[in-house]
């Protein structure tokens, strides 16, 4: 059994901005009113500019996501705390050098 393509529609103008068929989206609209968020597509409608956001459905891709964002901040928090020691140590060492 084939799944049927539906409309994917503007919330505020009704303007068809894409198509759903298979669970995926099928945007009719310029590559300029779309962009990414994560995983997710967001789609601006080129008729009244108002915001939709088609979101993922596949597991995998979210947990993935998932994943690269933990990743990210812990790697981040890191980076801050070894800037924050190098600091503390010059600091530490331009005092030492005031008072010699």
């Amino acid at each position: 059994m084939v799944a049927q393509k539906s409309d994917w529609l503007c919330i505020n103008c009704g303007i068809r901005l894409g198509g759903v068929f298979g669970g995926e989206f099928y945007p009719d609209v310029p590559a300029d009113k779309l962009r990414t968020s994560g995983p997710n597509l967001v789609v601006t409608c080129p008729e009244c500019g108002q915001i939709k956001t088609w979101f993922t459905a596949d597991p995998v891709v979210r947990a993935v996501y998932q994943l690269v964002n933990a990743i990210s901040e812990v790697a981040a928090r890191s980076m801050v705390e070894q800037v924050g020691r190098a600091v503390n140590e010059q600091s530490r060492a331009s005092n030492s050098q005031k008072f010699t």
